[in-house]
């Protein structure tokens, strides 16, 4: 059984390298900018690294990047368009 085991550990293994190489890929594609606002991008700052948020849309290759202001905005209209929603949800419930 010790060889069989070492089969599927291999096989996982091998795919999660290749994964990870697809999305290593993606990281080339990664801007400069945010997608929104325009405001620059510091790869080599570590503030940036750790506050801005990246979205990474697999199937069409598309790799974009948000500034913590835009994101933030980005969440809070959602956030409002969601409770919009779930208010006409209950009223609609109600009659």
């Amino acid at each position: 059984m010790g060889s069989l085991e070492r089969k599927i550990a291999r096989n996982k293994a091998k795919k999660h390298k290749k994964e990870m190489k697809e999305l290593l890929g993606l990281f080339d594609k990664m801007g400069d900018e945010c997608a929104a606002c325009l405001a620059p991008f510091d790869k080599k700052l570590k503030e940036h690294a750790m506050t801005w948020k990246v979205v990474v849309r697999e199937q069409e290759q598309v790799v974009r990047l948000y500034c913590p202001d835009c994101w933030n905005k980005t969440t809070e209209a959602i956030k409002q368009v969601e409770e919009a929603m779930n208010n006409e949800q209950q009223d609609n419930d109600e009659l």
